[in-house]
């Protein structure tokens, strides 16, 4: 008897033990510290200096003293061919920053979150839509957003207050009014003296046109590709309608010469550049570009607005460009890792470290709420509210694609038509090349 109840005791504190070890994973609950195994975990990112995480790697340390994570800094040029080299060899991190369009093509590459370390219904609450549609569309968390931006207008008070521009454009014809009144042309020319916006143009003069075209095709309802992610479909009709056309065509007009909304065309300053000096009064970028737009020039005087909407359209839709994490499925510390990215994404104290370290807009709602009334980022928290993106087989390719689809139609290659045909061909090709693998 006596030697029963000593094996039923041992056996009781070893499943008493593991389920202590477990609930050490549950963010929140807490047990002694000691009696786990250490751990070592390595994070790697890109925009971020070792100095604005340092604060948020400390914490985290101290909520868990038996793991130590330390974050390396990589070049945003090379950080992609250098992660997918370093995984391939056993040689990555084991928690790595993840765009939020590369899902489609590194899902091979990351573990998921188990759903009870914390549970997909909770994910869905604390994060804006966009996050779940671009890291868990089906119920599977697979990174969680460390900051959520979006595509903003830059504008020139100086330039808005010269034309007699007192309200700021709400829609877009209300944005066409607006460049007729800010273009300046030179009448025996043609030549465009004055900028009123960055737009109509390819990758090659506009920082982030292919963004800005593609959140014409959001807003304008085009399903960019299919349910099954078969194929690329932004060029198909929708009942009566052809909104990725449209959208194609609406965004070139404002480089072609012959339109009345002419104010673009390639040969002008590189965008960002141009609107620094003075050149173009409406700029559409991120919010990180605020500080290399005051770095270029400390004296101009400009303010940040929502994007405009459709006039006909009772569903505002603001572009998404943000960077997660995620965990590597080579790591050994899977667990640990995503204990981690719960820390330090869902927690609101980390996550308002790593915010006010960064400069970058929160992707918490509870953050998003107390940033609404904020004078520097009222605008990105309310848009981060109607956010909205779409699965990308490469993102780099889209970009290529995209701004090759523009600069066709620019230089009269190919009609609008088949421009938008040919890239929607490419794109198909490639996920139809993904699928094979």
């Amino acid at each position: 008897m006596r030697s029963r109840l000593m094996i039923i005791g041992a056996v009781t504190a070893a499943v008493l033990f593991f389920v202590l070890l477990f609930m050490n994973l549950i963010p929140g609950l807490r047990v002694k510290e000691s009696a786990q195994p250490q751990a070592t975990l390595t994070v790697w990112g890109v925009f971020d200096t070792q100095g604005t995480w340092n604060d948020l790697l400390n914490k985290y340390n101290s909520y868990r003293p038996n793991v130590r994570a330390s974050y390396r800094e990589l070049n945003p040029q090379t950080y992609e061919a250098e992660l997918l080299n370093a995984l391939a060899a056993g040689k990555g991190p084991d928690i790595f920053m993840f765009h939020n369009t590369w899902l489609p093509k590194h899902l091979d590459k990351i573990a998921p979150l188990p759903e009870l370390q914390f549970p997909f219904i909770k994910y869905r609450e604390i994060f804006p839509q966009v996050a779940e549609q671009d890291f868990a569309p089906n119920g599977t968390v697979y990174a969680s957003p460390l900051y959520l931006d979006t595509l903003a207008m830059f504008y020139n008070k100086d330039l808005f207050d010269k034309a007699g521009i007192a309200l700021l454009p709400k829609t877009w014809s209300d944005f066409q009014t607006a460049v007729k009144k800010l273009t300046e042309v030179n009448p025996n020319t043609n030549v465009i003296t004055r900028s009123g916006a960055a737009i109509g143009g390819s990758e090659k003069s506009i920082n982030r046109a292919t963004d800005l075209l593609g959140l014409l095709m959001l807003q304008s309802g085009a399903k960019m590709v299919d349910s099954d992610f078969g194929r690329a479909t932004f060029g198909a009709s929708l009942s009566d309608k052809k909104p990725g056309l449209s959208s194609l065509t609406f965004y070139t007009q404002f480089a072609n010469p012959a339109s009345p909304y002419y104010t673009w065309n390639e040969d002008l300053h590189y965008s960002v550049d141009n609107f620094t000096e003075g050149g173009t009064a409406i700029l559409f970028n991120y919010s990180h570009q605020t500080s290399v737009i005051k770095s270029k020039n400390p004296f101009l005087n400009f303010g940040i607005a929502e994007t405009p909407q459709l006039a006909e359209s009772d569903q505002p839709v603001a572009y998404a460009n943000y960077w997660g994490l995620a965990v590597s499925n080579k790591s050994k510390a899977q667990d640990w890792a995503w204990d981690f990215i719960i820390y330090a994404t869902t927690n609101e104290e980390a996550a308002k470290t790593y915010a006010d370290a960064t400069q970058k807009s929160p992707a918490l709602k509870s953050l998003i709420a107390k940033n609404i009334n904020d004078p520097t980022m009222s605008v990105f928290a309310k848009q981060a509210l109607i956010a909205r993106s779409w699965p990308q087989v490469d993102n780099n390719e889209v970009e290529r694609s995209f701004s090759e689809m523009i600069q066709a139609v620019l230089s009269r290659r190919l009609s609008p038509e088949d421009a938008l045909r040919k890239s929607e061909d490419e794109i198909t090709h490639l996920m139809e090349l993904k699928a094979r693998k």
